[in-house]
């Protein structure tokens, strides 16, 4: 069976995490995997190395360009004519939508579109909300199924007509890596940023608490009530951020109001960051809207204690004061007061990070979301 993936970015997103975990791990005996992607980032570069059929030539760019995309819908119906999919699995609204429609008309018999969140929850106009909405309808009344990736998603549209019905929800899995331990990972730190060594050479390590949040620099990532949350600590915690993006030069002015300078270390984009969880006494995830984000799943293997906000599908990951700390978003005080509970109960850190990481083994497991996965694909 014939499965051609398209996804807009070629950078390494969470939908690209996805995208990667399927190609690479769905039966070859079973399926003949091929992904497209827009530009030739380190997604292709990753997939390439792993020996799947990749390339970064999709006609289409991140921003709406209306003849800009009829130029590439007209390319993408040559292109599935040309490759013949079985299954055209779309990713992502803006390659959604012009696949979808692609594929319809390219009388591909097979369409499915995962959804990785819903763009409608970021801060935008009415307006905008209520067009970006109808891309998500159009995507979905196109697709024979859409498949979301935690019960919250699909909660969002129980009211949606002809397309809440094609929904099914397959949670992001992961599988166990290879990580430093928690010594190692603090060293390894200390060796790439000279900022966090001369930090740390400040604190007691008795006393020293290092609070870390991963994740692209992005507004709906919530890092402003983080920061904010930190300057009201009155203990000698570090918070460092691994990441990068966008909102780097409004976040280090923030850092700098609030004179921060020495407390908040921002490390930029890490490799493979999940290698260096273990450094962390304490995750902190303070999205102020998530689906069901890969980076709560690695905290929790990592056996970290985690704050989180109660957004999408995190509820469905943390158990509130069982395996974590749920908050709501935009919230700088419960943030304080999670991370002084968590300070003053080491043995509840302990205890919520063991229960994490025993939920994430037994209900969030790679093999779990391909095999459900691979049957979306085959059912007719």
């Amino acid at each position: 069976m014939k499965v051609l993936i398209l996804i807009t970015k070629s950078g390494w997103g969470g939908a690209n995490r996805y995208v990667y975990d399927l190609a690479t791990n769905l039966p070859k005996n079973q399926f003949e995997v091929e992904v497209m992607a827009g530009g030739n980032g380190p997604f292709i570069t990753a997939l390439l190395e792993a020996g799947i059929k990749a390339e970064g030539t999709l006609p289409i760019g991140r921003d709406v360009n209306f003849f800009e995309d009829v130029k590439a819908f007209f390319k993408l119906i040559k292109i599935l004519k040309e490759k013949t999919p079985d299954v055209l699995h779309v990713n992502s609204s803006k390659i959604g939508g012009l696949g979808a429609l692609a594929g319809r008309v390219a009388g591909v018999p097979r369409i499915v579109f995962t959804a990785h969140g819903w763009a409608f929850n970021e801060n935008r106009s009415i307006v905008s909300k209520f067009f970006i909405k109808f891309l998500y309808w159009i995507i979905m009344f196109l697709s024979h199924v859409t498949i979301a990736v935690s019960e919250g998603l699909k909660y969002q549209i129980r009211n949606w007509p002809a397309v809440y019905d094609k929904m099914t929800v397959i949670h992001n899995g992961i599988k166990p890596e290879a990580a430093f331990s928690r010594v190692n990972a603090r060293n390894e730190l200390i060796k790439m940023n000279p900022q966090f060594a001369e930090a740390v050479k400040t604190i007691a390590p008795k006393d020293l608490v290092v609070i870390g949040s991963v994740g692209e620099l992005h507004h709906i990532k919530g890092y402003d009530y983080s920061l904010r949350a930190v300057r009201e600590l009155n203990k000698k915690v570090l918070y460092i951020i691994l990441g990068e993006g966008e909102e780097r030069e409004h976040l280090q002015k923030t850092i700098k109001d609030l004179e921060l300078e020495s407390t908040v270390i921002m490390f930029g984009f890490v490799p493979k960051a999940y290698q260096y969880l273990k450094a962390f006494d304490i995750f902190l995830l303070p999205s102020l809207s998530e689906a069901l984000p890969y980076l709560g799943l690695e905290a929790g293997l990592a056996g970290l204690p985690i704050i989180a906000t109660a957004v999408g599908g995190i509820p469905e990951i943390v158990d509130d004061m069982k395996s974590g700390i749920l908050i709501q978003p935009r919230n700088s005080k419960e943030i304080k007061h999670s991370i002084e509970f968590y300070i003053n109960h080491k043995k509840v850190q302990k205890e919520y990070g063991a229960a994490l990481h025993t939920k994430i083994l037994e209900k969030f497991s790679l093999n779990k979301m391909i095999l459900e996965t691979a049957k979306i694909f085959t059912i007719r």
